[in-house]
């Protein structure tokens, strides 16, 4: 399932050496269309594996989990990323972490595939083979530029590698943005592979992220199409092991479920995650979260005969110990030593219990999911929902994820706003770190109300802010002072 990994140390070396720290360091092409490079098709191969690697890109990679931690999901304990910052509504150009990585993040990944695209197409080669190569650079432009859209908003589009001086544009609207990202997946998926998903970008993957984009711009119809395609190809299923979806030997073993993803491999190209979420203890899930997940019997532990306040982890939903570490890691009867949690929770998803005491040696090479079959089911489901009302259809995709964890169907006699709220919940559930909660509660319009609710451990309501203005984040103040032909955001001046 790895196996084309081992090419990426040295695709990186020879194809994107130039771009590490600022994206306005634009990798100039007499820098990298050398005589001895882009000749053969083994060189494009190297080339679009180098691509590949920006997808292990600081909060583009594993560490991509960190964005529930400016949600109602986790608290951050010693605000990595500006978290904490950004979830107490503290966003300013000057802000960092989170703010300025995402942005330098994408571009260096729109960088790496324009240079690809810009030198492949003079490559001698296999006809369908640069078809294919093509279309999977395009789908991964596409991913970063709907990540910077969702953050930013409006933002600069470049088609083709610019100079340091015709870099220095304006942005263009998040509609041209959103536009363009579908341009690119529209051809994307007439050119790939119709296969199940191994490592590299097949046709499911970009239908998949057509749907998500088609629904986050509320244009139902067509995103509930998309999404129906991808349920109707037979090349994708829901894992039969919730918890093996997370962790190495589970991917390997079924991963049919797998869509998109940023891949990693031992001993060279691993991850810090395990450390970091299951060592470190800087990032608590919050009992907000922990009291969304429901009783085996499908009711609410406000409703539900079976919880029981003295024994809370009894009778629940089986995804609740599968995502949060609820009591202590015991392996042999001892203790796996592990900093304090403020709210008394870890991070459970992603952590293998088979390996052992963790510490500063633990490598981890799962692969981080962006995109599963079970977010499609939610996203038809979402969609045909919004479209047409509860239908059979939209109670069967819900009820395949659910059914999944061994948990009861939704009622059938939901209106279209119930049934709206439980798959809202569902999508919480179901998805929890893997970086999807700050866009939902942003689409939906909930964010500011959400966020206000939250009990700040040892502060109280009320500390966790989210103003108007919040929905896209200012562009960072290093890329003002570089380009100044930009327009900040409303609220950021």
């Amino acid at each position: 399932m790895k196996n084309y990994k081992v090419f990426i140390c040295f695709a990186v070396a020879l194809i994107l050496s130039a771009c590490e720290e600022n994206f306005l360091e634009r990798n100039p092409l007499d820098q990298i269309s050398s005589q001895t490079f882009w000749n053969d098709e083994s060189d494009a191969y190297l080339g679009l594996i180098g691509v590949y690697k920006r997808l292990q890109l600081n909060y583009y990679g594993y560490n991509r989990y960190i964005l529930d931690f400016i949600t109602d999901n986790g608290f951050q304990k010693d605000n990595e990323g500006s978290a904490a910052d950004i979830s107490q509504g503290n966003i300013y150009p000057t802000t960092g972490g989170l703010v300025s990585t995402m942005y330098s993040g994408g571009y260096r990944g729109i960088s790496a595939c324009n240079i690809f695209l810009e030198n492949v197409k003079n490559v001698e080669m296999d006809a369908g083979v640069k078809k294919q190569y093509i279309a999977e650079a395009k789908f991964l432009r596409a991913w970063f530029y709907f990540n910077l859209q969702q953050f930013y908003g409006d933002v600069i589009i470049y088609e083709i590698p610019p100079t340091v001086e015709s870099s220095k544009i304006k942005q263009s609207t998040g509609e041209q943005v959103l536009s363009f990202v579908l341009q690119d997946l529209d051809q994307a998926i007439t050119d790939l592979p119709d296969n199940p998903y191994t490592g590299r970008i097949v046709k499911n993957s970009a239908l998949a992220l057509k749907a998500k984009v088609l629904l986050y711009q509320e244009k139902w119809s067509e995103a509930a199409s998309a999404a129906s395609q991808v349920m109707s190809s037979g090349k994708t299923s829901l894992s039969n092991d919730f918890t093996g979806l997370f962790i190495t030997k589970g991917q390997d073993l079924n991963p049919s479920e797998i869509l998109f993803s940023s891949r990693y491999l031992n001993p060279d190209n691993y991850s810090e995650y395990a450390i970091r979420v299951a060592w470190y203890g800087n990032h608590n899930p919050r009992q907000e979260l922990v009291d969304d997940y429901e009783c085996t019997d499908g009711l609410s532990v406000s409703q539900s005969p079976l919880y029981d306040p003295d024994h809370p982890y009894l009778n629940r939903d089986p995804r609740l110990k599968q995502t949060v570490q609820v009591e202590p890691w015991v392996i042999d009867g001892q203790v796996i030593q592990q900093e304090e949690s403020v709210t008394g929770y870890l991070i459970q998803k992603g952590i293998d219990k088979e390996i052992g005491q963790i510490g500063y040696a633990t490598r981890s090479d799962n692969d981080f999911i962006h995109l599963r079959y079970a977010d499609v089911l939610l996203i038809y489901a979402e969609a045909r929902n919004e479209a047409n009302g509860p239908d059979e259809s939209v109670h069967n995709a819900i009820n395949a994820i659910r059914a999944r964890s061994g948990m009861p169907v939704v009622a059938q006699d939901l209106s279209k706003d119930a049934m709206r709220e439980r798959i809202r919940h569902e999508r919480r559930i179901e998805l929890a770190f893997e970086g999807h909660r700050y866009f939902d509660i942003k689409r939906w319009k909930i964010a500011p109300q959400v966020m206000a609710a939250v009990d700040e451990p040892g502060k109280g309501v009320g500390v966790l802010n989210f103003e108007s203005h919040h929905y896209v984040w200012p562009f960072p103040q290093s890329e003002m002072d570089i380009n100044p032909e930009l327009d900040q955001k409303a609220g950021y001046e």
